[in-house]
């Protein structure tokens, strides 16, 4: 299936990582902002600034356009980035401890869920064995986790499954305030130190 009905070829290859830039420079206006965005999509400033005034306006409004154009968001078990495939929590119940405090501190901020869109996807992702089956949340691969997400994961993907699971997580904290009482976080980091350990995550 295609990323929208009208051959959209900005959100068939724009990253996350590109995604987060663009909403960093919406603050700018005029020159500034159509240098930016577009530099942000055609490969950097470097390549835009040889644009000639009308190409670089009209090669910005294309890409408003076609980042306006609603795209197919597609919403998987599954997904593969640089050739390895990942599984996907996509559940409350399938999710572990360690998931539940790590996106809860990468959510605590609603005025930070597209800054830390990569940091959250992470922690939803677990590597699978040769059956296709997820093996145990290793959090000490998040990093490594989330730099592959910035980098090289379609932004289709990621805000495909955020605009699923974010609305009902934040649902779900809201019956959970004892939870995020700092006690309570340290006690389950805790346990999460134990529960993370290189024994526990060759399944």
């Amino acid at each position: 299936m295609e990323l929208n009905k009208k051959n959209n070829s900005v959100w068939k290859t724009l990253t996350v990582g590109q995604w987060q830039m663009l909403q960093e420079v919406q603050d700018l206006d005029g020159w500034d902002l159509m240098r930016s965005v577009t530099a942000i999509v055609d490969g950097g400033y470097s390549k835009v600034d040889q644009y000639s005034l009308p190409d670089l306006r009209k090669r910005y409004e294309e890409i408003v356009r076609q980042l306006n154009e609603e795209p197919f968001k597609p919403f998987k078990n599954f997904v593969k980035i640089k050739g390895k495939r990942y599984w996907i929590n996509r559940f409350f119940e399938d999710i572990s401890t360690a998931q539940f405090v790590e996106i809860s501190e990468w959510t605590s901020d609603s005025d930070k869920i597209n800054q830390n869109l990569h940091l959250i996807v992470a922690s939803l992702m677990r590597e699978i064995t040769p059956f296709f089956t997820p093996k145990k949340y290793d959090g000490d691969k998040h990093l490594e986790r989330s730099k592959l997400v910035k980098e090289s994961m379609l932004a289709v993907e990621a805000l495909g499954l955020s605009a699923f699971f974010l609305g009902s997580w934040i649902l779900l904290l809201d019956d959970l305030p004892s939870y995020l009482s700092a006690e309570n976080k340290k006690k389950m980091l805790d346990l999460i130190q134990e529960q993370d350990s290189p024994q526990s995550t060759n399944g």
